[in-house]
């Protein structure tokens, strides 16, 4: 019955985080909120924004991932927890972790002695990131009883000197901010350590029930997810709506009712991706790049836009960031 009930509580509408994943930020979030078996991801992002300030720690995210066990992934958790080794456990996190937060994009890849997760989120927010890749970490250290390092962390936020001394000891290993992307970096070895509670049968149990979840949850809700990936990384100088159709395989007829049934048109689209976009590279890239990126002609809309988003500059938004990031 248990079971069950965990499994029922994981249906839910797209862009949103299950409620397990948010204990540990329950007093930041509205009461009606925390009634709901799935908390929407705008709202899980301002509360970790809303946490962060009231105390007054930049890296909060940070030491909120810390405290990341299976127990907040809920009946994923199980699963992760029943895997025999660390390369099962990944593959299963990887493959259902939309059930848990489905805020980003994850890919795995491995080359060589190497493997690397690759984090994307759909909106960019400086806790969520450290949170997830910290996450990341502080669940294989518990899984496997062992403190195990990455060979490299990178993160596209900024830090200053003084927060990655609090970084690098705790992941031990180089950290670099303003990267391309967020990244972990492991040595390929640590994917066959064994995991302590590992449990064939549960397991064997666990995964037909996850994988309904997971088709479940996909059902009629997965396309704008979907569609993020090609958004992400498409030129919108050149994009249009037939292209964006040809580009997910489908219509312009077809694309523009999609975007209907998710209240959305096709201009509000890119403008959510050009916001996006911003937010992710206005620190490491001048207002030319930063243009030719959101796919504007000239500099000029690129302040139009931002003062009409953030009501200020490109230049006051980015200095205020980093004010608060001190």
């Amino acid at each position: 019955m248990t079971l069950i009930i965990l499994f029922l509580s994981f249906c839910a509408t797209m862009f949103d985080v299950c409620r397990q994943y948010c204990q540990v930020i329950a007093e930041y979030l509205p009461t009606k909120v925390l009634e709901q078996s799935r908390i929407p991801m705008w709202q899980y992002f301002t509360a970790l924004d809303k946490g962060a300030v009231q105390h007054g720690d930049p890296l909060w995210g940070f030491e909120l991932g810390k405290q990341v066990d299976s127990a907040h992934y809920g009946l994923l958790g199980y699963l992760v927890e029943s895997s025999s080794t660390l390369f099962e456990a990944l593959d299963a996190l990887l493959m259902f972790d939309k059930t848990v937060a489905d805020i980003g994009v994850c890919q795995f890849s491995q080359a060589n002695s190497h493997g690397c997760i690759v984090w994307q989120p759909y909106e960019n927010n400086r806790h969520a990131i450290l949170r997830n890749m910290t996450g990341w970490v502080a669940m294989v250290r518990k899984i496997t009883g062992k403190t195990l390092s990455p060979h490299h962390v990178e993160l596209t936020s900024h830090c200053t000197d003084t927060q990655l001394q609090r970084l690098v000891p705790w992941f031990g290993c180089k950290v670099s901010d303003k990267a391309i992307r967020n990244a972990i970096t492991f040595d390929s070895e640590f994917l066959n350590l064994p995991i302590l509670t590992k449990n064939e049968l549960v397991n064997a149990n666990l995964y037909p029930l996850i994988q309904d979840l997971q088709r479940a949850y996909n059902s009629g809700q997965s396309w704008l997810a979907k569609l993020q990936p090609t958004l992400h990384s498409c030129d919108l100088q050149l994009m249009s709506v037939s292209q964006l159709a040809h580009m997910t395989g489908t219509s312009a007829r077809t694309l523009q009712r999609h975007l209907r049934l998710h209240g959305l048109s096709f201009s509000k689209l890119v403008e959510q991706e050009r916001k996006r976009r911003f937010t992710l590279f206005c620190e490491v890239l001048n207002k030319q790049a930063l243009s030719e990126l959101l796919g504007y002609a000239e500099q000029a809309s690129l302040n139009r836009a931002v003062r009409r988003w953030y009501g200020q500059s490109p230049s006051e938004y980015v200095a205020k960031k980093l004010q608060n990031m001190r």
